[in-house]
């Protein structure tokens, strides 16, 4: 079995046929689509690879990039890992992995880091590669917490946030969609700045960009009084799940409860089946941050957990 697949190096001639399979995957994300995975080619070093049968059909393809002899599935996405069809049985995809750690030893890699698609963004369970990992000897390194909401879940939403939905109503907070990136960035950029000494992952040209390229699946929700934007949320919207990629709330905001004006506005009017509020972890997931996570839990949330493993490809013979 292992004769019959062959692995080449992604060029820009295969864009085409990559987001065409991309689109037909069991994982799915526009995360996969080449215009995202290359819109800060700047940052990162492409080293993505496309699996092919005895015919020459694409079966799998592997986002990736390389930085100091590590390849990463991928640096520039939240997660990735191998991309397949669904129904794809369970030891094709070892043997396809088995592959690719043959092929990156061979060019000189020293170790992989794999980021697995949570199951939300599946079309089906699928956890072929988290067996895969494990069948080939991959070590789990960092698990992330994560909330997000079923929208099947029928438990009730804490009372502090309908409370709280009612002072921001009180105070005038309207909540409507907005196209303003710029306002809401400035907003996001000074609150990381002050309380995290630290930057948005985009910046504002990145997301503007991004707007442009994927106009269907972000959308920003603000929330203002007397038309002046004091919170927002940009989400990331796929085909089952709503995510709130970042979430921010000013000084006034907290004052009217702004935030939580928003994030009922998006459950009330969400129709996907999940809604993903993100992790709520620091330093790789040892440190859950409580309060932030108990905030999203009072939302109805449940638990997910965002697992990433690694492999030392010098131990292989």
């Amino acid at each position: 079995m292992i004769n019959t697949y062959t692995l080449e190096r992604y060029t820009s001639k295969n864009k085409k046929e990559w987001d065409d399979f991309a689109l037909k995957c069991m994982q799915q994300h526009f995360f996969f689509q080449r215009d995202f995975l290359e819109y800060h080619k700047d940052r990162f070093k492409d080293y993505s690879l496309i699996v092919r049968d005895d015919k020459s059909k694409i079966v799998a393809l592997f986002p990736a990039t390389i930085s100091a002899k590590i390849i990463t599935s991928h640096a520039g996405v939240t997660f990735g890992g191998l991309l397949y069809r669904p129904r794809t049985f369970v030891q094709k995809v070892i043997v396809i992995l088995s592959l690719i750690e043959e092929y990156y030893k061979l060019k000189g890699v020293f170790k992989l880091n794999y980021k697995v698609t949570p199951y939300v963004y599946k079309s089906e369970q699928g956890e072929e590669d988290v067996y895969a990992l494990f069948k080939n000897d991959w070590k789990l390194i960092r698990r992330d917490f994560s909330t997000i909401i079923n929208i099947n879940n029928t438990v009730s939403i804490d009372r502090s946030r309908n409370k709280n939905l009612k002072i921001a109503e009180r105070g005038g907070v309207e909540v409507r969609e907005s196209n303003d990136l710029s306002e809401f960035w400035n907003l996001l950029n000074i609150n990381l700045n002050k309380r995290h000494t630290v930057n948005p992952t985009h910046s504002l040209v990145e997301l503007q960009l991004l707007k442009t390229l994927f106009s269907k699946n972000i959308c920003l929700i603000g929330g203002y009084r007397n038309g002046i934007l004091l919170g927002g949320a940009l989400l990331f919207i796929t085909e089952r799940v709503c995510k709130v990629q970042y979430s921010v709330n000013s000084e006034e905001g907290r004052k009217y409860k702004v935030l939580d004006a928003i994030f009922m506005s998006i459950i009330n009017k969400n129709k996907l089946d999940f809604i993903d509020f993100g992790h709520s972890c620091e330093n790789n997931g040892s440190v859950l941050n409580v309060g932030l996570s108990r905030f999203k839990y009072q939302f109805r949330g449940e638990s997910l957990v965002h697992d990433f493993y690694e492999k030392d490809l010098r131990t292989l013979p």
